[in-house]
């Protein structure tokens, strides 16, 4: 019900697009963006199971190609990323672990985010990140336990 609604707020803004789905656990999310017609999807998760999982998901999908499985801590990569900007970041941490705040706060200097960029964060109703000023709510969703997120940059659309 989640992903769907996602893919709903999101319309066809993932056609062609880049997608990061960090925290990635199954990699539902990224391979939803890619059957949706995103040309890419890069897949960060620390746990070997879940890296294992998507590439088995990815093989038996036939879209290896445009998948890249990273096993790394998500804050370690977007420290380290310097790649290019993706058009989608979606980003699934634990509930309640922590991780939002440091890891958006990451995004600054790291070329993972443009002003086309949307950040899609689920969390747990209790928890109450702080966002960086880099980012903006542009809308909120409750969904049981989880509330979703989806932030944009001050610029949003300004770049073409």
């Amino acid at each position: 019900m989640i992903r769907e609604s996602i893919f709903n707020i999101l319309g066809g803004s993932t056609a062609g697009g880049r997608v990061l789905d960090l925290f990635a656990g199954s990699g539902s999310l990224g391979i939803e963006a890619i059957s949706r017609g995103a040309g890419e999807a890069h897949f960060v998760d620390s746990a070997r199971r879940c890296a294992e999982m998507i590439e088995r998901n990815a093989r038996s999908l036939g879209i290896s190609d445009v998948c890249k499985i990273v096993r790394q801590d998500a804050l370690e990569f977007v420290r380290a990323w310097r790649g290019g900007p993706f058009d989608i970041v979606f980003m699934d941490p634990p509930f309640l672990s922590g991780r939002v705040e440091e890891t958006l706060g990451a995004f600054d200097g790291s070329g993972l985010v443009s002003d086309r960029t949307v950040v899609i964060v689920r969390i747990h109703w209790r928890e109450h990140p702080g966002i960086p000023p880099a980012f903006q709510i542009a809308r909120q969703r409750k969904f049981g336990d989880s509330v979703v997120l989806f932030l944009k940059t001050p610029g949003w659309g300004a770049a073409k």
